[in-house]
């Protein structure tokens, strides 16, 4: 496989000048598109067990074939009109059933553990909705689909496996959940998700989560938009670890844009044991909630590359909160801090040593640039007072540049247990 790559990929580099501008990297049922113009240097880790297209680390032995048409997969095919939804199957995808016949909320049953299956989605229900019960990986195909669920979920995943979300280019997709049930979100998957493709995905939580994962949730390099139009808890929520488990608990963002915005809790939580690392593409979070966050994760938090824009006019609320440690390596850090007793960044102590927060409030920025404006005053019900960044134990910073300025003389721009400053530059960030 690695010789016929590396075959392929010298091809690729003496005919884009002349051929199609559209690469696609083939992955058993799924692929990705690849802009030539955006594709820049192809490059390989020192084993050659992986490379990196776009920006986007791919697992060499994963990868089928690299072609400039696109390839044409059978797939489980679902188009929803009003009431009714028509399923096709593939008569070759053994184990696969649709018990719920033509109505709008499908059911599909799958008893395969061998292949994995692509399930297309397409159309508009006001009243409609998929459930897919099995115990191995798929990808959800949404091809322009609009689905306001009246029982649940609006999409329901219950397989603890990978599951792909791909958005192809040009399509929107809309998902809304059932305002009297009892569902976790409007798109739950109970494995852990992948979202990549270029088009567009809006969803709103009703009930709890707008989008939520029983294990780890990652962004693609290639993805295009996620828009949370609301939630009534988190917009993003990744579900509990294990403890000491940085990979499997994680929110991991590669590329894209993501638009979070009147959630009822917090913007993105990685939960207990929880870990979010930021290498690429536009977040913008507004934080309007009291007591919430725009990223929250208990254990790391770690940001190396990207744009974040977030605005927290929420009282005794957090830009980015991390209850262990936070590190800040590079990337482009944007925000406002309008609100009584708010922090632009905070790093938490726990009391409890026990506690899934590791007793931690470490805050480390060694390349991040960070542009803060504070106007937020004291939050009289606990005398909180409102920080641009707040580290409970230490902070320390041995490069980039942290520019916070403060309009309210009852607000502070950096607050520390320990605040060690051997680099980088700092404008108006008084302690």
């Amino acid at each position: 496989m690695k010789k016929i790559l590396l075959g392929i990929i010298g091809f690729i580099g003496l005919v884009i000048p002349i051929q199609a501008q559209t690469v696609y990297v083939c992955k058993g049922f799924n692929y990705t598109k690849y802009q030539v113009t955006s594709i820049g240097d192809i490059t390989f880790d020192a084993s050659k067990m992986t490379m990196s297209i776009a920006g986007e680390e791919l697992e060499i032995s994963e990868i089928d074939s690299i072609t400039f048409e696109e390839p044409r997969y059978d797939r489980i095919r679902i188009v929803y009109n009003g009431t009714t939804a028509a399923v096709t199957i593939p008569t070759s995808f053994s184990g696969v059933t649709c018990t719920s016949g033509n109505s709008s909320h499908v059911v599909i049953n799958s008893t395969n553990t061998s292949q994995e299956f692509p399930y297309y989605l397409e159309g508009s229900s006001s009243n409609g909705s998929l459930t897919i019960n099995g115990e191995y990986k798929l990808s959800v195909i949404l091809g322009g689909v609009n689905l306001t669920s009246g029982k649940g979920a609006a999409i329901d995943i219950e397989c603890g496996k990978r599951i792909d979300f791909i958005l192809p280019e040009g399509t929107t997709n809309t998902l809304s959940d059932y305002a009297g049930g009892t569902q976790k979100a409007a798109l739950y998957t109970k494995g852990h998700a992948e979202f990549k493709g270029a088009g567009t995905l809006n969803v709103t939580g009703n009930v709890k989560h707008a989008i939520a994962a029983k294990e780890y949730i990652e962004l693609k390099g290639s993805l295009g938009t996620i828009n949370v139009l609301g939630a009534k808890s988190d917009g993003i929520h990744c579900g509990k670890g294990e403890k000491g488990n940085t990979e499997d608990n994680i929110f991991r963002m590669n590329g894209g844009t993501v638009n979070i915005s009147n959630c009822g809790s917090d913007c993105i939580d990685s939960d207990d044991y929880g870990n979010v690392k930021i290498k690429g593409g536009n977040l913008t979070l507004n934080v309007s909630q009291t007591d919430g966050s725009g990223i929250k994760c208990d254990s790391l938090f770690s940001m190396s590359d990207g744009n974040v824009t977030i605005a927290v006019s929420g009282d005794i609320s957090n830009g980015i909160r991390t209850s262990y440690r936070g590190t800040f390596s590079g990337g482009k850090i944007t925000g406002t801090v309008s609100a009584n007793g708010s922090r632009g960044i905070r790093g938490k102590k726990a009391s409890n040593t026990d506690d899934t927060t590791k007793n931690g409030g470490f805050l480390d920025f060694t390349g991040t640039n960070i542009t803060l404006v504070v106007s937020g005053g004291t939050y009289t019900k606990d005398n909180s007072k409102c920080y641009g960044i707040k580290a409970d134990q230490t902070l320390n910073q041995t490069a980039g540049d942290i520019t916070i300025t403060v309009s309210n003389s009852a607000a502070s721009g950096i607050k520390a247990g320990t605040d060690t400053w051997t680099g980088g530059t700092r404008n108006g960030a008084s302690k």
